[in-house]
């Protein structure tokens, strides 16, 4: 068996052995900013972006990332100091603390049986599957979508059953029939009905502060909902309570796939209008079908239970009946699972010191999974000195990858080349191992166009960003300068940015993409597949003959000719006309606590999970 697929296979877990921690990581310090707003840096996360410093605001996200300077934040920040232990590194030694609270909060004494506790770095915005594409953890255990994903002994995946217990496609390859399963309910005991799936592909298009109508514009007469001149997708026809068809403008091959994403997940027509705006704002207005509900929803704690109304599929087992997920920040997140309080530690959470360390000291421990991912520099191809293609393809060579990759992650991933990451239905390996680091010939290209040599290059930076994400920017901006440009870091909040890059205005900008659904149109197609998504991306690729090329390889049927012409245009959008910078894909690491059988994670290497997948001893049931 492969490598790869020894990751992906569920793993019975040995007992833990002793995990050596450095004091340092539990050291928080306080730090006031010119406003006066105060912040706090778990387990010593200074930064600098220049000459700024940066840190990674404490607590729930209010939009600024910012915590009002007051008497009673400054006596709950103390706490919170006693909580987490020495402080040496700011106040002095401190006495040693009685139990904190966050460990009352996930029951640190007595675990009750069936309890899963497991943390979350921010607290999650919104259950409204529609308004949120960030927070996944949730969507996944309390909605269920027409269809799963199943990961095979070998990696790769197929589909499984969902809500949909059969279906057909035309020969022409637009027109889908799905029939219902008879024993799906919501968790308030109606059942699923045909006429929820309408509403919900309904609902993705008519919102208008939807985030997930990429995922419903295929439908035939989804332009039609978007502008508001039809409340219903001609596309959708409801047979009767269980069967309905969907009929697309035009064949995608990866339609089915697509299906199986969060974002596709079904909603109650009945919850979903009771609701209205207040629907997946709290608990008693959030309503699914799939194996878990939810009890209680604040910003520092949310709670599942079972679904009574919950069917299991056919070999499936369920050992968690309860799960909390409290919002801890990383050096709490470390103590925390150190204390036992913790069921499963996601090294993505906590310090890249501390990730080093584990996984260093205690590698039988360790699940690793590959992420089904892309890290990349964004270059925007209309701004100078970026619109010549020489400068960007110096870009290429200039960044040192391969140091990135190790410094801020521990070398725990594999470089990347194109678009499409390795296990991506459409890797191709043809377009690997091409690219190198070569700051020489970067130097020559830069000095062979005449303009670089008084054009600035701007790095746009999230002030909210992790620390890590900051200094990947700092370590490119060194690279890019020894090169030659001229390259400064510039940094804007968060929404001034978003604002900036749907424009199109940014000049270059570091990001990730993760899988959505096993299919390489979840890639290019994103970000090249329309003059409008381009530009929304701040790329601004501008060549019509090749953004045709993307949007029809997603109706070719032949699956071998469709595969061919992707890696055609991957190679073409990146060696050929250097787009972006491809970094790397990374590993993502956990660890189990001792509670746990096994687990296995997400089948796209995401943070979040299924609980299903989280199997507890026996003894912990």
């Amino acid at each position: 068996m492969n490598q790869k697929a020894k990751n992906r296979r569920r793993r019975e877990l040995p007992p833990a052995p002793h995990i050596l921690y450095r004091k340092v990581e539990e050291t928080i310090h306080l730090y006031y900013n010119d406003k006066n707003s105060i912040y706090l840096c778990p387990g010593c996360g200074r930064a600098g972006v220049g000459t700024e410093q940066r840190i990674r605001p404490y607590g729930p996200n209010t939009g600024e990332g910012k915590m009002r300077r007051s008497g009673k934040t400054i006596a709950a920040l103390l706490a919170l100091l006693l909580i987490c232990g020495s402080v040496s590194g700011c106040a002095g030694e401190a006495a040693e603390p009685a139990e904190a609270d966050p460990a009352a909060e996930t029951g640190s004494t007595a675990v009750e049986p069936g309890l899963a506790r497991i943390a979350l770095s921010d607290p999650i915005g919104t259950l409204d599957v529609h308004r949120n594409t960030e927070d996944y953890m949730l969507p996944l255990n309390i909605y269920e979508r027409l269809f799963d994903i199943r990961v095979n002994e070998d990696g790769t995946t197929a589909l499984a059953e969902g809500l949909a217990k059969d279906w057909s496609v035309s020969e022409d390859g637009r027109t889908y029939r799905f029939t219902l399963r008879d024993d799906a309910y919501f968790s308030d005991g109606s059942p699923v009905k045909a006429s929820d799936v309408a509403f919900t592909f309904t609902r993705m298009l008519a919102l208008p502060d939807s985030r997930q109508s990429d995922f419903a514009d295929l439908i035939s007469g989804a332009a039609e909902v978007m502008a508001g001149t039809a409340d219903t997708l001609s596309g959708i026809r409801v047979l009767d309570e269980r069967n309905l068809e969907i009929t697309l403008s035009e064949p995608f091959a990866g339609y089915l796939y697509m299906l199986a994403t969060p974002s596709c997940s079904i909603l109650s027509e009945k919850c979903v209008t009771e609701a209205g705006d207040d629907f997946g704002r709290s608990a008693e207005h959030t309503v699914g079908s799939g194996p878990y509900m939810v009890t209680e929803y604040t910003d520092t704690l949310v709670t599942v239970e079972r679904n009574p109304y919950y069917h299991c599929h056919e070999g499936e087992i369920l050992t968690v009946n309860r799960a909390k997920f409290p919002v801890l920040a990383p050096a709490l997140i470390d103590r925390m699972f150190r204390a036992g309080e913790l069921d499963l530690l996601d090294l993505s959470r906590v310090n890249p010191e501390v990730a080093g360390e584990i996984s260093a000291s205690a590698p039988d421990r360790l699940i690793e999974y590959s992420r089904m991912e892309v890290q990349y520099l964004m270059l925007n191809v209309e701004t100078p000195p970026l619109n010549d293609v020489r400068i960007r393809r110096a870009v290429q060579m200039a960044i040192n990858r391969q140091r990135l990759l190790d410094e801020l992650f521990n070398g725990n991933g594999r470089l990347l080349d194109g678009i499409f990451p390795k296990g991506l239905i459409g890797y191709s390996e043809a377009n690997q191992g091409w690219l190198r680091c070569d700051p020489a010939e970067a130097a020559r290209l830069i000095a062979e166009v005449p303009e670089a040599k008084n054009a600035r290059l701007e790095l746009a930076a999230n002030s909210q960003s992790e620390i890590r994400t900051l200094r990947m920017l700092e370590m490119i901006r060194e690279d890019l300068s020894a090169a030659g440009l001229n390259v400064s870091i510039v940094s804007y909040d968060d929404d001034s940015r978003m604002y900036l890059r749907r424009a199109g205005l940014l000049m270059a900008y570091t990001g990730e993409w993760s899988a959505d659904f096993n299919d390489p149109d979840n890639f290019i197609y994103t970000f090249f597949g329309s003059r409008a998504k381009t530009l929304s991306r701040s790329g601004n690729y501008s060549d019509e003959s090749v953004i045709a090329r993307i949007a029809a390889a997603r109706t070719l049927q032949d699956e071998k000719e469709r595969l061919a012409e992707y890696a055609e245009l991957e190679r073409i959008l990146i060696r050929d006309e250097a787009v972006w910078v491809p970094l790397f894909s990374t590993e993502h690491l956990f660890v189990p606590g001792d509670r746990l059988e096994s687990f296995t994670p997400f089948w796209a290497g995401w943070g979040s999970l299924y609980l299903k997948d989280v199997v507890l001893k026996p003894e912990e049931r």
